[in-house]
């Protein structure tokens, strides 16, 4: 074969790379708007891992006793939170068995315990996760 012919049968034509053209991008049309969605998904739930891990934050922080129980609320990171406090009154008994040996000593009443409920709501961007328990505190 001469060099002349082998050089025009190389490559593709117009309307071979043209049908190719069309493929890819249909194939590009159906993937978008899959890809998108699946971007969105990520960042909403790195959001909602972030607002969990406040949630515990806010309902394993200490709470003072001394004074009286209230709602809490703010904003951090762009997550708006509120922690409300309320106590449950039930009639708790008294463990004397359970005192130190010096109360006992002392015949001073035993120590008692009260319940308290405590919910918290983390909200952001239209979305919002909450949690509630119930916590236990001595008597001061």
């Amino acid at each position: 074969m001469r060099r002349d012919a082998i050089s025009r049968r190389a490559g593709f034509t117009l309307i071979e790379a043209l049908v190719a053209l069309a493929v890819l991008s249909a194939f590009a049309a159906a993937l978008g708007p899959a890809l998108f969605s699946a971007r969105g998904a990520l960042a909403m739930g790195k959001g909602r891992v972030a607002a969990q891990q406040l949630l515990r934050s806010l309902i394993a922080a200490p709470v003072d006793r001394a004074g009286a129980l209230e709602t809490r609320e703010g904003e951090s990171g762009g997550f708006r939170w509120r922690v409300a406090f309320e106590p449950i009154f039930l009639e708790t008994p008294a463990f004397p068995e359970a005192a130190p040996a010096k109360e006992a000593k002392d015949g001073a009443d035993a120590r008692k315990w009260s319940a308290y409920r405590v919910e918290a709501r983390v909200a952001w961007g239209g979305q919002s996760v909450a949690a509630e328990t119930i916590r236990l505190a001595r008597d001061r």
